[in-house]
């Protein structure tokens, strides 16, 4: 069993505690959850339900379909429609994971009540905080499945496969397969936890990274026609109108999009721009260096991490762009590139 880092100690065995002592939680993630969200909240699940308590996994945002495989047998997520509303207001616990700021969980934000919350996350709080009685917040931590690790080692329970499989996808996704400044030792020893507690690197590879389908392709053909490039500051770009997501259907994420223009030879920061019908510009932002792209999201009214943030910004595409790339120019204009 992988020790728990000291100063998380305390909050890990008081939201243990209180997740033990429950009879219902609720469970939810941060709009358009990932791989770390879902596989937190979904291990959540499958640890807490055989114990005997009820747990509703509340999606704010539609549950991507390569995560689905996750779910414990017949569970189903819950929209912030009334159904998903009630049950988040009956929970004797509310627990949310990946994410510390209520803007990002959608509708359901409002119905949360302080003294039942509890807030698991790795992410440095960029803006209001939820209000919650314990939190357990670390951006030390690889992925906060590493956290929610540390909650469900203190509740004497052993880790079962089905749980040690979600958090494995929470850990290797946020990762980027263990290729980003965030793998950390302290995530290879989990990551050899979890394999041993019944996570299967081989058989999780295929429904998560080997299911590109059509429409994927043709968004990515739609991003390499449009991809540009400037290499004396390293700044790569792509946008993405909204004639592409009526074409091929909008993805439930775009990471593996991200992925070709992070990759491009001397790319210091990357930007994807996705028009979308609500007349908004989703901007992803990712650091291949030393740039904080999280500093520069939070400029937009966004966050995240250092090397991976993203906003939402109302206006047309064209003026949006123009505002983002100049930003990110200027941050690179201020900082040497650190890579070839």
């Amino acid at each position: 069993m992988l020790k728990t880092p000291p100063h998380r100690v305390e909050a890990a065995r008081t939201i243990a505690r209180r997740l033990t002592e429950a009879r219902s939680i609720a469970v939810c993630t941060h709009v358009g959850g990932d791989g770390d969200g879902w596989g937190s909240a979904i291990a959540l699940a499958h640890h807490f339900g055989p114990l005997g308590v009820e747990v509703g996994l509340l999606a704010a945002s539609p549950l991507a379909e390569r995560f689905r495989f996750l779910l414990p047998e017949g569970a189903r997520t819950l929209a912030p429609d009334p159904e998903g509303i009630q049950t988040l207001q009956k929970a004797d616990v509310q627990v949310v994971v990946d994410v510390s700021e209520p803007s990002r969980l959608g509708d359901f934000a409002p119905h949360y009540q302080r003294e039942r919350t509890i807030v698991i996350d790795h992410h440095a709080v960029a803006s209001a905080e939820i209000e919650a009685a314990v939190c357990l917040i670390d951006p030390s931590a690889a992925a906060t499945a590493e956290l929610v690790y540390d909650v469900l080692v203190h509740t004497g329970t052993p880790i079962r496969s089905a749980v040690a499989r979600a958090l494995y996808v929470g850990l290797v996704t946020d990762t980027g397969s263990f290729r980003y400044s965030n793998a950390t030792p302290h995530a290879h020893r989990l990551a050899a936890e979890l394999i041993e507690a019944g996570a299967d690197p081989e058989a999780l590879y295929g429904p998560l990274f080997a299911n590109l389908t059509r429409g994927e392709l043709g968004t990515l053909r739609a991003l390499l026609d449009g991809l540009q490039h400037e290499p004396t500051l390293g700044l790569s770009w792509a946008a993405l109108g909204r004639d592409v997501a009526r074409r091929f259907g909008a993805l439930d994420e775009y990471e593996g999009v991200m992925d070709h223009l992070r990759n491009l030879e001397g790319t210091e920061i990357a930007v994807l721009f996705r028009e979308l019908e609500t007349g908004e510009v989703k901007i992803s932002l990712r650091s291949t260096g030393g740039a904080d792209v999280a500093q520069l999201a939070r400029s937009f009214g966004g966050g995240g991490h250092e090397k991976a943030a993203g906003a939402t910004v109302r206006g047309e595409l064209s003026a949006v762009s123009e505002r983002v790339l100049e930003a990110c120019r200027e941050l690179l204009r201020g900082r040497a590139p650190t890579r070839a």
